[in-house]
């Protein structure tokens, strides 16, 4: 994710990671442990991980410049995934 969100930042693209019932410490530590930087938002009660029917973590949504989701996976990506809708997202 940061590597495409490194990459692809200049053209439209952004991560958002949204951590589910974590307190602000750990994911402090675990954004610095791993030189983040994009967006991490907080989903304290879980509310948006049930409207979005999120069931696994890690879920990526992948949301276009229009706002729509054009695909959804639970688990890890790959770089491969991630920049093959980037490009089909973006036009790159």
């Amino acid at each position: 994710m940061r590597a495409a969100y490194e990459n692809h930042r200049e053209e439209g693209f952004t991560v958002l990671s949204v951590s589910i019932r974590e307190s602000d410490q750990v994911i402090r530590d675990f954004i610095s442990r791993h030189d983040l930087t994009y967006p991490f938002l907080m989903d304290r009660d879980g509310s948006a991980s049930l409207a979005f029917e999120v069931i696994n973590t890690p879920t990526t949504f992948f949301i276009g410049p229009d706002g729509t989701i054009l695909d959804t996976k639970a688990g890890l990506v790959s770089q491969d995934w991630l920049e093959y809708l980037i490009s089909e997202s973006i036009g790159t």
